[in-house]
């Protein structure tokens, strides 16, 4: 048993000292890494559709040119739940299922207020004077992000994802010292429907 761990550390010893690799495969490596193109983050393109025919006269379904007023966007690339359990004294986990999260998004406020309006129309959708809640056909809607590969703009995005959502939350800051600082909106997006759109 003694022999077997001094053995196994001189093997891990020896597999270490081999893991570096000579200048002429580095560069090689270099040369392959660099060999990708990269995307930016300030490349994406921001969809809002009133798939459901929710709101005719909602900003943010009338006006696409709303969309590029989002100065930051949360793109999920999935989510999941698990469960943890002990074999012995070690733990182990599983995914369980599948699930829906939020989406956070800042917008900058239009002199109108076509965002407030668009996210308080919206949210007023959802929730009746009496207090009851309508069903999700009533006040979800379709959120989109791509994002676009810098050097062929013109071509289909290289990442998109597409999801049913209703509005959660939405809130701004106000100042008085920020005299030249716009007003952004930041909206969280429920996801209802996070897989009826995936691709």
């Amino acid at each position: 048993m003694r022999n077997n761990v001094f053995n196994s550390f001189a093997a891990a010893a020896t597999n270490t000292a081999k893991s570096y690799l000579p200048m002429q495969d580095l560069r090689k490596m270099y040369g392959e890494v660099r060999a990708h193109e990269i995307l930016l983050q300030c490349m994406y393109v921001v969809t809002i559709e009133d798939i459901y025919g929710i709101g005719a006269g909602i900003p943010w379904f009338t006006d696409q040119s709303l969309s590029y007023l989002v100065t930051e966007a949360d793109l999920s690339l999935g989510s999941a739940d698990a469960e943890s359990f002990h074999v012995g004294a070690l733990p182990a986990s599983y995914l369980t299922q599948k699930t829906a999260d939020e989406m956070d998004m800042t917008f900058i406020e239009t002199s109108t207020g076509a965002i407030f309006k668009s996210f308080r129309a919206c949210y007023d959708l959802a929730f009746n004077k009496d207090g009851t809640v309508n069903v999700p056909k009533d006040y979800c809607f379709k959120l989109s992000i791509g994002l676009i590969n810098h050097k062929k703009p013109n071509d289909p995005p290289a990442v998109t994802r597409s999801w049913i959502v209703s509005v959660k939350s939405g809130r701004s800051e106000t100042s008085a010292v920020g005299r030249s600082e716009v007003v952004k909106q930041a909206i969280t997006f429920q996801k209802i429907r996070p897989l009826i759109f995936e691709r």
